[in-house]
């Protein structure tokens, strides 16, 4: 009988095991620190009441199993604790509510999240506070200094258990499902194809770049491959005879067709058996014209459509596109309404009333003049009993700039606020306007008071306007190419760019596919307009971005770099900055190398055509390369590199950068209707200063001459 049990039980195993492995495999524990979800470097929470929220991303093909909060906060030792309560809450839901300790700093708590209170998408993690510093009637100030709380965002966070769903077979929802940009910490994707001709590696770039703007700004890394990579999601691309030969290899039969052609399966396993959890996904045609037509669908596909596990692409087109158009980037002499720019009406209550902002970016070689204003006209209103000093206070950049007086004790409706912001406050790429409230009433501190009447509404017709302005900047300027893939991204879909690799190995496409991924996230435009080229480009008259290892960069390209990795060169070494910011510079010649721990990028001007730019990723070894490349999609590398050249030191657990500005200096833009010698001027300040100087001199003289003049002939003329 034991015999025949013992049978039984291993045979159920044998039929539950292949169903049940997967999830197995795949159970995960993933911790989040608060201080990846959030700008802040800490959450403040000051006043009698004040909330503060944070999100957290839940992918939908996670299935969570358990949420813990680990939770560190101080609180002011000023503050009653039996008094003083800290709450909790998920999604709006009571999770715990405690009372605050405030005699230990760094309180720890292990707050176990209800599942059940989640969802896919994005959690609201609230955090409230009820703080008083006096017992019974005693008086208390709402916004006293006592009474605050900080949670510790570095020390904080959430830790969840979780599995993957089985992969949909339905072609837009698996998209949505496979490119979510909710995936935490980042997404691995393997794109499988023929990577043996620039066109078919440009077809490849075409859908990592698509893909990676489906990851918004979520970081994923490519890797390519000629055969599936088990355990994570691959895209295979490519001609109809090479998707079918390597489908029939796992047993997969292609049926025949026109155009082109988008499919979703389970990925196949070398043992005959499908992953479930992970998604392989097939680009493919008959000829060239129709995988690109397919490989443009598949970047651009944000729908949920279709419901089928495949679909015929006949044809692609893209409106029509002007230079500087990307990702929330402002048109000059535009008017936009603070809705269209993402700022529903806002409405600020009580002492603590939040704040609200607008998100935009710039194009980053805007020549800003001086005497020029970005004009907002604002629309409110603000309720009655507030006392004259209560104020709507506006923030660029986190610099104040106006504060908006709300004097009326009547409460105002204000239609048409007009405020002048000059431009030279502003910078290239990424601008945040900010409002905040400070409001107060006429009721002394111990007074009951209803703090709901206190309020601030700014209506979502407000506008913005900036002004119209040339395009011109001083180059090389790295950190405009960290910003926003800048001069790449003039035009959003790199039109008049190629990518040059002098030795298209695994290394260097990868790197390749890596970079367009984070040019895209940046610009949040796929790069259509870019080709990939093996050969060196002559008398090319666009941008070039060139990626290989030191030792197969050309010398035609190589001697115009600022910087000579190998052979025998000049090297350049900083010395000194003065407070002119001039760099005194070290001429050295020697002869020595990058090392295999050691990546380098380098921007200069084009030998081919004046004002056009060449970018330069370089490393000793394939393996470099690779990590040069990911070490670039790290926002601290990005906010790091400036300059014409930037050395990274790649084997360190936090990358170190190294960058300077040793090369020649050249002007790249636009100049729309900027003359020539007022580009040269703005460029060379010290030149402008000078010749308003003799001007003034100049103007003195002749005055002085004048005078004189008139003198004599006075003088002349009281004689006769």
């Amino acid at each position: 009988m034991e015999k025949v049990l013992n049978r039984l039980v291993n045979l159920a195993m044998m039929i539950v095991l292949p169903f049940a492995l997967p999830h197995l495999i795949w159970a995960e524990t993933i911790k989040i620190p608060l201080q990846k979800l959030t700008a802040s470097p800490s959450l403040e929470l000051r006043c009698l009441h004040s909330a503060q929220d944070i999100s957290i991303p839940l992918p939908e093909r996670w299935k969570v199993s358990k949420a813990v909060l680990n939770l560190h906060y101080t609180a002011s030792n000023n503050m009653v604790a039996d008094l003083s309560q800290l709450v909790v809450k998920v999604n709006d839901q009571l999770v715990t509510q405690l009372k605050t300790n405030t005699m230990v700093p760094g309180v720890t708590h292990y707050i176990e999240l209800p599942v059940r209170y989640l969802k896919a998408g994005y959690n609201t993690l609230s955090f409230e506070v009820t703080q008083h510093y006096a017992r019974d009637n005693q008086c208390e100030q709402p916004c006293s200094p006592d009474l605050w709380t900080n949670i510790n965002v570095q020390e904080s966070s959430v830790e969840m258990d979780y599995e993957l769903r089985p992969i949909p077979l339905r072609l837009g929802e698996a998209n949505a499902w496979v490119f979510d940009p909710k995936q935490f910490p980042e997404a691995t994707v393997n794109m499988i194809a023929d990577t043996s001709t620039p066109e078919a590696v440009t077809t490849v770039a075409i859908a990592a770049s698509g893909i990676a703007r489906h990851f918004d700004y979520r970081k994923v890394k490519f890797t390519h491959s000629t055969d599936i990579k088990p355990d994570v999601d691959n895209v295979l691309i490519g001609s109809t005879a090479f998707v079918t030969q390597l489908l029939t290899r796992y047993g997969i039969r292609q049926e025949s067709f026109e155009g082109g052609l988008l499919r979703v399966f389970y990925l196949p396993k070398s043992d005959g058996g499908k992953d479930g959890l992970h998604a392989l996904i097939v680009v493919t045609g008959e000829k060239p014209a129709a995988i690109k037509v397919a490989a443009e669908t598949f970047a651009n596909m944000s729908l949920p459509y279709p419901g089928t596990e495949k679909m015929f692409a006949h044809e692609f087109s893209m409106p029509d596109i002007s230079m500087y158009s990307g990702r929330r980037e402002l048109i000059a002499d535009k008017l936009y309404d603070f809705k269209t720019l993402g700022l529903s009406s806002a409405k600020f209550v009580g002492y603590s009333g939040g704040y609200s902002e607008i998100n935009f970016r710039l194009p980053p070689d805007f020549l800003i003049k001086q005497n020029q204003y970005a004009k907002l006209v604002l629309n409110l209103s603000y309720g009655s009993g507030m006392r004259q000093d209560s104020s709507l206070n506006l923030s660029l950049n986190g610099k104040t700039v106006r504060d908006i007086h709300l004097d009326s004790p009547n409460g105002n409706y204000i239609d048409g606020y007009k405020i002048e912001v000059p431009t030279h406050l502003f910078k290239p790429g990424t601008n945040i306007i900010s409002f905040r409230p400070y409001l107060n009433t006429h009721r002394q501190a111990c007074d009951s008071s209803n703090p709901d009447g206190m309020f601030v509404s700014l209506f979502d017709n407000s506008t913005l306007i900036f002004p119209p302005m040339p395009h011109n900047v001083e180059m090389p300027k790295l950190e405009l190419f960290a910003l926003n893939g800048f001069p790449f991204t003039r035009w959003p879909d790199g039109y008049e760019t190629q990518i040059y690799l002098p030795k298209p190995d695994s290394g260097s496409i990868d790197s390749a596919l890596n970079l367009i991924g984070m040019i895209t996230q940046k610009n949040g435009f796929p790069l259509f307009g870019t080709q990939i080229v093996f050969s060196e480009p002559k008398n090319y008259k666009g941008e070039l971005l060139v990626i290989g290892e030191a030792a197969s960069i050309p010398k035609s390209i190589m001697s115009h770099a600022p910087l000579q990795p190998d052979g025998i060169a000049n090297v350049d070494y900083p010395i000194s900055r003065g407070w002119d910011s001039e760099t005194s510079i070290a001429k050295s010649k020697q002869q020595g190398g990058l090392g295999e721990d050691l990546g380098l990028v380098m921007e200069f001007e084009s030998p081919d055509i004046k004002g056009r730019t060449v970018v330069l990723v370089t490393a000793q070894t394939e393996k470099g390369l690779l990590q040069l490349s990911d070490a670039l999609l790290s926002p601290g590398v990005q906010n790091s590199v400036n300059g014409d050249a930037a050395l990274l030191k790649l084997n360190v657990p936090e990358y170190e950068v190294t960058s300077m500005l040793v090369g020649k200096r050249y002007t790249t833009g636009d100049k729309g209707e900027t003359s020539g010698v007022d580009a040269f001027l703005y460029g060379n300040i010290y030149v402008l200063y000078g010749l308003i100087i003799s001007a003034i001199i100049l103007l003195s003289r002749i005055g002085y001459w004048l005078l004189r003049r008139y003198r004599r002939k006075r003088v002349t003329n009281g004689q006769v």
